[in-house]
């Protein structure tokens, strides 16, 4: 390890190696100052990662991530895998929904995905966005929009891969008392989703998940 960082405060890199594997998205606001020496010392961990796991280090303003193009372990099956990867079509459908609802968000708030600030929402605006939607989608088929039971339930399906992997976070309340209902629970949506491109997957992918003739590569919904 001495062969790259060893003009780098040793006690900095291996807090910064660290951070980036603990958990998927290693956001600037965890820790301001280590994201500013990763982003200082790029070129260094870059070479790091690629050279010696074939990792690819993806750093924006906000968000540094490693992205690895296969797995070398080939005795582990997909689902022992511990990444965000959705399999289940209402999971799929679900995530499209919330890609396409971060979208909107950033431009109602006026926002940019590397701005300091991240937009917020209450649940039930996402689940009316999601219901719209799907209902924009579905009648002019002459299929039946699936009922609010139905989109709550594949909403909350979804929910706690997207908390766990940091997509989305909870705001707690000022008086601490939890919220009415889950309506009214409050969420940051966080910079992880922009590393979903979101100008392919939307609108046109929730389409052709509809669509029976769509051919799909799997490549778009990719980091």
């Amino acid at each position: 390890m001495t062969t790259y960082f060893e003009k780098l405060n040793s006690a900095r890199v291996t807090s910064v190696l660290n951070a980036l594997i603990e958990a998927p998205y290693f956001y600037r606001d965890d820790d301001p100052d280590l994201f500013g020496f990763l982003r200082r010392n790029r070129a260094e961990f870059d070479r790091f990662y690629r050279e010696l796991y074939d990792w690819e280090l993806v750093v924006d303003g906000r968000t540094a991530r490693l992205y690895k193009a296969r797995w070398h372990n080939r005795a582990l099956r997909p689902t022992q895998h511990d990444v965000f990867d959705l399999t289940r079509r209402a999971d799929c459908l679900g995530f499209l929904l919330v890609l396409e609802f971060y979208e909107r968000l950033l431009e109602q708030s006026n926002l940019a995905s590397d701005d300091a600030e991240s937009p917020r929402f209450a649940f039930g605006e996402l689940f009316e966005f999601a219901r719209t939607r799907l209902h924009e989608e579905l009648a002019p088929r002459g299929s039946a929009p699936p009922d609010d039971d139905e989109v709550r339930k594949m909403l909350r399906g979804l929910w706690p891969a997207l908390v766990r992997f940091r997509f989305v976070r909870e705001i707690p309340r000022d008086d601490g008392a939890p919220a009415d209902d889950d309506d009214h629970v409050l969420y940051e949506a966080l910079p992880a989703l922009h590393h979903y491109d979101v100008r392919k997957l939307a609108p046109g992918a929730l389409a052709r998940a509809f669509d029976p003739g769509a051919e799909t590569t799997g490549e778009e919904a990719a980091p």
